[in-house]
């Protein structure tokens, strides 16, 4: 059995708000994959505008592949993600807040595992 280091992602940043903003983890290194087993956010200030969103997905090869989406999210309050998506090498975590507040901090935190990888593989 392959063996599982633990992961335990705190991402944390401060926006300008009045546009689309995006909170990205580091990506994916080379050799090994990870298994994101809860991901969870929030916001402080309350999006307002046009197409209030938070979408959260893995970003890389190209694309963006979604997993969430909560419209019209609130301050202060704790979205979660339990579905337990795998990450490849070269891919991220990343969940775009549109029409942030002035202000805005996000925060989101994953936790799972990662384990290594044979040559060739995960891509």
């Amino acid at each position: 059995m392959a063996r599982k280091d633990a992961i335990r992602l705190r991402l944390k940043k401060l926006f300008t708000g009045g546009q689309l903003e995006t909170l990205y983890s580091d990506r994916v290194k080379q050799g090994v994959i990870w298994c994101l087993e809860q991901i969870t956010w929030e916001i402080d200030v309350a999006t307002s505008g046009g197409n209030t969103r938070c979408r959260l997905y893995i970003e890389g090869h190209g694309y963006k592949h979604y997993l969430a989406e909560q419209v019209n999210p609130v301050a202060d309050r704790l979205y979660w993600y339990t579905k337990k998506p795998y990450l490849y090498p070269g891919e991220r975590l990343a969940l775009d807040i549109d029409y942030a507040g002035s202000s805005t901090t996000a925060e989101m935190i994953a936790t799972g595992y990662w384990e290594k990888i044979k040559a060739g593989g995960g891509e």
